[in-house]
């Protein structure tokens, strides 16, 4: 990855994982229009964050570091979407339950686009 691909990377990443996570929490049980577009903003919100930290890291540290900073980027996404769903879903799943599966099933899509697709 250059500094000149990041762009699309970002916008590529954000995409993916508005759409994946969107429907994770739908098939999950998140189904109001308004409940929704709270999972699709979350994520306008953690992922370019998670996406350029990650990316800085891994121009400045390298690959075992950037592994660390992407373990506790995750796991401050996870925690920082489980309060905003707390806060603002209507549904009654566990907030941070819906978090932590809609992360993790996007990580997983994530990683295995990365390798086989892009």
């Amino acid at each position: 990855m250059t500094l000149d691909q990041l762009p699309l990377i970002m916008l590529r990443a954000l995409a993916l994982t508005v759409l994946i996570e969107c429907v994770t929490a739908w098939v999950l049980g998140v189904r109001r229009a308004r409940d929704q577009m709270t999972v699709a903003l979350v994520n306008v919100i953690t992922n370019p964050l998670v996406v350029s930290i990650g990316a800085a890291v891994l121009f400045m540290g390298g690959r075992d570091i950037f592994r660390i900073s992407m373990i506790a980027m995750e796991i401050s996404a996870v925690l920082i979407e489980g309060l905003i769903y707390k806060k603002k879903l209507s549904c009654e799943i566990n907030p941070f339950m819906l978090a932590l599966i809609c992360n993790g099933v996007s990580y997983i899509c994530g990683e295995i686009l990365n390798r086989f697709v892009f």
